[in-house]
């Protein structure tokens, strides 16, 4: 709920599933769009991969929301800067998790579709698949980086020292996401979820350590 509200995903939304569905990104395709009404847009099997194939789709089916690992959108890019007269304007939302997201990527898509709106998601499969969110505005070229952004609805993230401690800005630490997205654990790995799941010393609150 909280991804549809806070990027305004509504009943006339179509959405491209490009996720496999053993791919924890299929999670938001399937309950993402249709849980509001919306309509799921799916490739050929045969054509899952190609980038021609999403921009026909994408035109064909006035497609609003795309979702997707970084490199996906970076081949339809690439396709796109080939194929300059197929209609893919309707494209108004970019969620890009799962993968580091090239600098130069945001100014690549805009200068093809310039008014979809490109965000950063990332997490982890134990937390709910996203936990935080960047929205992704002008990005200097220099930069080493697209910053990692701000916690979800109900979801905490913290830079720990080995002790659980807070680590002060600027110090490196390990990443821990908290809230109410959190797994209960592995299914029949006590040791696995005992080291990846912890319990905060002070606040008593669980905590899955990212690694």
């Amino acid at each position: 709920a909280d991804i549809n509200e806070r990027f305004g995903i509504e009943p006339a939304d179509r959405a491209l599933g490009l996720a496999n569905l053993s791919f924890d990104l299929s999670v938001y395709d399937i309950f993402g769009p249709l849980g509001i009404g919306g309509v799921l847009v799916l490739p050929a099997p045969d054509r899952r991969g190609d980038p021609g194939h999403w921009a026909e789709l994408i035109e064909r089916h006035q497609v609003t929301v795309w979702n997707s690992v970084p490199a996906q959108l970076q081949m339809l890019g690439h396709y796109l800067a080939s194929h300059p007269d197929l209609g893919t304007g309707s494209l108004r939302l970019a969620l890009l998790s799962g993968d580091w997201i090239p600098v130069t990527l945001p100014d690549e898509i805009r200068a093809r579709i310039p008014s979809m709106r490109l965000i950063s998601l990332g997490g982890a499969t134990e937390a709910s698949i996203w936990s935080i969110h960047y929205p992704i505005g002008d990005v200097d070229p220099g930069a080493p980086s697209i910053p990692y952004g701000y916690p979800l609805r109900n979801q905490t993230f913290h830079v720990l020292d080995p002790a659980l401690r807070d680590c002060p800005e600027w110090v490196a630490g390990e990443l821990y996401i908290g809230g109410d997205g959190l797994a209960l654990g592995y299914l029949n790995d006590p040791g696995r979820t005992a080291e990846r799941f912890v319990t905060h010393p002070v606040t008593g609150r669980r905590l899955y350590r990212t690694g």
